[in-house]
């Protein structure tokens, strides 16, 4: 058997964006959502957290988006002169030159999981808003949090995309064991993207036979929304029109015939180990 976590990326990030988290999730289209904790909506976010036990919650810890947590005297090379976190081309540019206090970000990232932690939530996953988790220094620190925060799983580094050049893909494809080993942390064996891919992802054969090899556990990242929203910033890396793509795509008859044609067992970061261990 083979598995497949739908994870609704963004909670908290606006009341909108929430309900159309809450709509996917009642409708059975998603099976995980990860929190912003540092934005207008997440006391609400926070809030759906505990009133749908059943929705499998991490932590979508963030350096690029809003202010932080702790003080900005105490995260200087994290912020600008407004005491915001760099966007994140700024932010990722930043970490390239040496100019991020990785101290700095441990202690940020820290207060967000206890900012979570405090409002009574139980986490199963650690992700990241626009990925920074991938880059070496933040990967040891993240997986440092969860450890001593006995959070058993994180968001794998391992991106198939529909430019991921035709060899990975073949390896991929032909190879029997797991292709990456997150160290102590648990981790889905690859992560696709829905705002990447699109409706292409209903029809690459590659995609379809990658997610039935037995044992294999693919995180699908959507980022639902609805197009009234007007509480997202200006310049968001996605648009309400594009968000409303995503919830229209996940919601319309292609999407779920293609669910029950593939057979797979969706899954969430809470229990996705039992489906891997059994390839």
């Amino acid at each position: 058997m083979s598995g497949l976590i739908i994870n609704a990326d963004d909670l908290g990030y606006s009341p909108t964006v929430n309900r159309a988290i809450v709509d996917m999730f009642d409708a059975r289209l998603i099976t995980s959502a990860s929190l912003l904790v540092n934005q207008p909506a997440s006391e609400e976010g926070a809030a759906i957290a505990r009133r749908l036990p059943r929705l499998s919650v991490g932590v979508h810890l963030n350096l690029s988006r809003g202010q932080p947590i702790l003080p900005a005297s105490q995260t200087p090379s994290l912020v600008d002169e407004r005491g915001a976190f760099w966007e994140s081309a700024h932010f990722f540019r930043r970490a390239v030159l040496g100019q991020i206090k990785w101290y700095e970000v441990a202690a940020e990232l820290e207060a967000q999981v206890q900012w979570a932690l405090e409002r009574g939530l139980h986490l199963d996953n650690l992700d990241s808003h626009v990925h920074f988790h991938s880059l070496p220094a933040a990967r040891r620190i993240t997986e440092q949090l969860a450890t001593r925060h006995h959070v058993a799983a994180w968001r794998t580094p391992y991106v198939l995309s529909a430019l991921t050049p035709t060899r990975l893909w073949t390896d991929a494809l032909a190879t029997p064991i797991k292709p990456y080993r997150p160290g102590r942390l648990a981790a889905p064996d690859f992560l696709l993207s829905l705002h990447q891919w699109g409706d292409r992802l209903l029809t690459d054969k590659r995609v379809a036979r990658l997610l039935v090899k037995p044992g294999v556990v693919t995180e699908l990242v959507v980022h639902p929304g609805y197009v009234e929203d007007d509480a997202l910033p200006p310049g968001d890396q996605l648009q309400p029109l594009q968000r409303q793509v995503e919830v229209d795509l996940l919601s319309g008859g292609a999407f779920r015939h293609w669910l029950k044609q593939l057979d797979v067992q969706l899954v969430s970061f809470s229990d996705f180990q039992q489906v891997a261990g059994s390839g």
